[in-house]
């Protein structure tokens, strides 16, 4: 699974967040994104993460790679959580999920490596639903798509 992406301009802003899931070989297999309204960059992560986990196991998956671009998410979902944290529910629901019956690894990745998921973001900011499911990828997302799933490198200038 390749969780999302936020889009929100500056640290507050109209906010999306996006996600994929993908199978062993990086094909598609179902994607996400959501609008937030005004919002900051980790509140949208976090909700990228907890409707893409609950979106994996909904789907039944088993055995999941979740990849973040945010290092503080990883760190905040990998931490105890401190209870005053003004995103301690969210995080809570996401440990919850994570400490279900399955497999979940949270990793941290560049976003340069994760641009399916910065474009479902996109799309989630530029949109009035707050979960929407997509069963295929947009066409303007193939040639994103395929760059991830071959594991184009991308240089960060």
């Amino acid at each position: 699974m390749r969780e999302g992406e936020t889009s929100c301009i500056g640290n507050l802003g109209i906010a999306g967040f996006g996600g994929l899931i993908r199978n062993d070989d990086g094909g598609w297999i179902i994607g996400y994104h959501g609008h937030i309204g005004f919002s900051n960059i980790l509140h949208a992560e976090l909700l990228a993460l907890l409707f893409g986990l609950q979106l994996a196991w909904d789907k039944g998956l088993s055995n999941i790679i979740c990849y973040s671009d945010s290092l503080n998410v990883v760190k905040l979902v990998t931490a105890p959580i401190t209870p005053m944290h003004l995103y301690a529910a969210i995080l809570q629901e996401v440990k919850n999920l994570m400490n279900r019956n399955w497999t979940v690894q949270l990793r941290h990745t560049l976003r340069e490596g994760n641009q399916s998921a910065d474009f479902l973001a996109k799309m989630g900011s530029s949109c009035h639903d707050k979960l929407k499911i997509i069963s295929a990828p947009p066409a303007e997302m193939l040639p994103v798509l395929h760059a991830d799933s071959t594991r184009v490198s991308f240089v960060r200038s």
